[in-house]
């Protein structure tokens, strides 16, 4: 009979020693895969949004009569224009997404006038809406085409217009959204954190 005890004791402390093993291998396992699973929300909170995001925007090529012709095969990052009176300029700005992820995010446009006179206007497509000051969140769902800036492509030039120097500046941005953040609020942690 103390053969039995004996063997039965064994098989008790085997069992429980294997019991204690998988608990605590379960419980590592777990462990590490928790850390796994926040270090992935890191790193897609961070990953791209798509593919590439670019904007540019046609090459623009003056002709004898003073006007401008856009050359929509040739794309740059910068044109600049001999303002003549009265001659409307062409410029198409766009930003192309390619490959834009199901990860819930906002495009924003931001955009920097540098002494633009009151004898130069131009709008932004309707697509765009104010965020803040100069920013600008796409309302659109079409992310497979180039997303235009400005609506008709034209900048409108008064015949007042007396020759002032002026700039005008695009920067695009894709910022993730969290949980059920607003456009502003995503553009104001995003950009804070930048």
């Amino acid at each position: 009979m103390p053969k039995k005890r004996i063997k039965r004791y064994i098989l008790l402390v085997v069992g429980i020693a294997a019991v204690i093993s998988a608990v605590m291998i379960t419980s590592g396992l777990h462990a590490k895969y928790v850390r796994k699973v926040s270090l992935n929300g890191s790193v897609e909170f961070a990953s791209e949004l798509a593919k590439n995001v670019t904007l540019n925007e046609s090459k623009a090529k003056i002709q004898n009569s003073g006007r401008y012709e856009l050359l929509k095969s040739e794309k740059v990052i910068e044109n600049s224009y001999k303002v003549m009176p009265g001659v409307n300029i062409p410029k198409d700005p766009q930003i192309t997404i390619t490959d834009k992820t199901g990860i819930p995010s906002y495009l924003y446009v931001k955009v920097e006038e540098k002494t633009i006179p009151n004898t130069v206007r131009y709008s932004l497509c309707s697509h765009w809406q104010k965020v803040v000051d100069n920013v600008y969140v796409y309302t659109g769902d079409d992310f497979n085409s180039p997303i235009n800036i400005i609506e008709k492509d034209t900048l409108y030039v008064s015949q007042k217009y007396n020759g002032e120097n002026f700039g005008l500046k695009f920067t695009a941005y894709l910022y993730q959204k969290i949980g059920d953040e607003t456009a502003e609020q995503t553009y104001d942690r995003a950009s804070n954190e930048s």
